[in-house]
């Protein structure tokens, strides 16, 4: 899991995830909330598209098993001199589990993952890319009232003077009506190959061979919204849409399927 710092709007990559979150949260009619801080550094130095990899898989998770509740995404900023400590708290009203019944958190989350018919590899690359980054994945639940993970991460402010501090907007998205359709940039999906195998194999309606795809291209940072649309669809046997999906990723190309 190789992370590489670099300049990232903080504003701009919360809103691209807030726009996939609601994507992820329409299909089980759940409501999202993005929470930040009053102020946020505009800029700060980490690796966003781990950090997007990560809330991604999170957010799909707490999504997948809320149905007619709320997600919320929270970050919070603290200024330490010229650094920033940054806590990412994604939570849900959704099942939640009794912790109590074993001392492995994160694989009894797994374990419900797979009963689902899930793969529980989200969560397992979420908890390895927040080590990678300096952080510790941390996990709060109880049965029927939801689940919340947290972590926090430091990142040098790229201004450290304080003046370049922005306000950050609250967000909010009720339920109801057809689920938006994100427009995925280029550089977020796979290869065109891999496109059309994905979409043979939507249209055979192959579930293990689509799992084994997925693990293929999960620990790509870049196709963290890609395959976070993707779970989703699969986690519902939502076959037709795993085949339009890969034809909209298609057709971003410029490319027609053969």
């Amino acid at each position: 899991m190789a992370v590489q710092p670099v300049a990232t709007d903080l504003g701009l990559l919360l809103d691209d995830i807030s726009e996939y979150a609601i994507v992820l949260c329409a299909q089980q009619n759940n409501r999202f909330r993005h929470h930040p801080s009053e102020r946020m550094p505009r800029q700060v130095g980490l690796d966003g598209k781990r950090l997007q990899q990560v809330l991604l898989n999170l957010l799909s998770n707490a999504a997948k098993f809320t149905r007619g509740g709320v997600v919320t995404l929270s970050v919070t900023a603290k200024p330490e001199g010229e650094a920033c400590a940054l806590r990412f708290e994604v939570s849900d009203t959704g099942i939640g589990i009794d912790l109590n019944q074993g001392t492995d958190i994160f694989g009894a989350f797994r374990h419900i993952q797979a009963a689902s018919g899930g793969t529980g590899l989200g969560l397992f690359i979420a908890q390895r890319i927040v080590t990678a980054m300096g952080g510790s994945l941390s996990v709060a639940s109880r049965p029927g009232q939801g689940t919340t993970f947290s972590f926090v991460l430091s990142a040098p402010i790229i201004d450290a003077s304080g003046s370049d501090w922005s306000v950050a907007l609250q967000r909010e998205t009720e339920p109801g009506g057809p689920s938006p359709e994100p427009v995925l940039p280029r550089n977020a999906l796979p290869e065109d190959q891999a496109l059309d195998e994905l979409a043979r194999l939507a249209l055979d309606g192959r579930l293990t061979d689509i799992e084994r795809w997925i693990e293929r291209h999960a620990q790509e940072a870049a196709h963290a919204p890609f395959v976070a649309l993707l779970h989703d669809l699969l986690e519902r046997f939502d076959f037709a849409g795993v085949h339009g999906l890969a034809l909209q990723g298609r057709s971003h190309s410029g490319s027609s399927m053969g």
